[in-house]
């Protein structure tokens, strides 16, 4: 197995989120739970890398929480102090669709820690040079003035820049495979070519009217933002041909010195905030090819970051999948949901050739015809 580092801290099991009410005039409730992300996320992950073996076979590390320093990076000092008084105060709602509790911008600050130190070792640990990080509250929707979908600090910006300006890094990939666009990480590096942004996402879906093809970067940066729009109901073969053809290239072309994956394992065929098909073989697959990448073009160096994942019973799963990619072994684990492999469709192929289409003249590596 791949020597592989594992970043955690008990502490993100603290931050609690509430429960789902829905309210009828008159003053009537409904109460359906857990808000969707919930410490039972953290919990089953960790504890299915557990009792597979596969932790045994990490090495763990404990984060420390990012500094105002880190965060100021890449957020604006507004956003920090609202969400610190926001915190104290004991608001629950802390931006669109971001509930918290009272120590939610401590364990936020302590996430885009672990983030760092995931950097911190693929870049400086003489044997680990690949890492997950298991971590929330999760990052991919804050911007840098405004919290949200779940969102308080962007912790995969915190991280990138961070390489950048203390690590001396001149390019930077990140690849977001969350099912939902990463128009945090976008807002913030939309004018910066040192990080090469790529959205894998469902079209058309949340956050709405963002994470469209044209939508390229502006200035230094155009050309270095990359969505990439996937029909509804794509799963592990039609993902794998989106890689093929456009993840693949476009980052092998870029060269990066480091590898950040904002890893979502909500495409997953039973996740309640997805339209999409992905299963445990699809992420082990899409892990083992930016694996592959690392290897080849970044001698391995690669930081893989929990975000969404919202089906308590797949998660867990699914997230097996990855680190199985990321490792080179497969768990002799029997998956109970079985879902048909969904083919590859035309409107898939005609997505992907729009991609094509409108990113071939930034990037050499994209102006071979497709193939249909």
């Amino acid at each position: 197995m791949k020597p592989t580092g594992f970043v955690f801290h008990e502490d993100y099991l603290r931050h609690e989120t509430g429960d789902q009410v829905y309210s009828f005039k008159g003053g009537k409730t409904i109460n359906v739970g857990n808000e969707f992300e919930n410490p039972l996320r953290a919990q089953y992950i960790k504890e299915m890398l557990d009792k597979s073996g596969l932790l045994t076979k990490m090495k763990s590390f404990r984060p420390h929480p990012a500094s105002d320093t880190d965060l100021l990076r890449v957020h604006s000092q507004r956003h920090i102090v609202h969400l610190k008084e926001a915190c104290q105060k004991g608001d629950r709602i802390l931006g669109p669709e971001v509930y918290g509790c009272h120590v939610s911008e401590e364990i936020a600050r302590l996430s885009a820690g672990g983030a760092i130190k995931a950097v911190d070792i693929a870049m400086k640990d003489e044997e680990i040079r690949q890492v997950y990080a298991l971590i929330r509250p999760p990052g991919h929707h804050a911007s840098r003035d405004q919290a949200m979908g779940f969102c308080l600090y962007n912790n995969v910006a915190v991280a990138a820049r961070y390489a950048i300006d203390s690590l001396k890094l001149k390019r930077v990939a990140i690849l977001d495979w969350d099912v939902h666009h990463g128009n945090g990480t976008q807002d913030i590096f939309y004018h910066d070519n040192n990080v090469l942004f790529i959205s894998v996402h469902e079209a058309g879906y949340f956050p709405a009217n963002t994470g469209s093809v044209d939508e390229l970067g502006v200035s230094a940066g155009k050309g270095y933002n990359v969505n990439i729009p996937l029909p509804s109901g794509t799963g592990d073969a039609g993902y794998l041909y989106t890689f093929e053809r456009l993840v693949q290239p476009i980052i092998n072309e870029y060269q990066p010195e480091l590898l950040l994956v904002s890893a979502g394992q909500d495409p997953s065929g039973l996740d309640p905030l997805s339209r999409m098909m992905v299963m445990r073989p699809g992420f082990r697959s899409m892990a083992k090819a930016v694996r592959e990448l690392a290897d080849k073009i970044c001698d391995g160096r690669l930081v893989v970051l929990q975000e969404g994942g919202y089906s308590l019973p797949y998660l867990p799963i699914a997230t097996l999948g990855v680190i199985e990619g990321l490792m080179d072994c497969e768990v002799d684990f029997h998956d109970p949901h079985a879902i048909p492999n969904q083919p590859i469709t035309y409107d898939l192929v005609e997505a992907v050739t729009l991609c094509e289409k409108i990113l071939a003249p930034y990037w050499n590596s994209l102006c071979t015809p497709a193939h249909s």
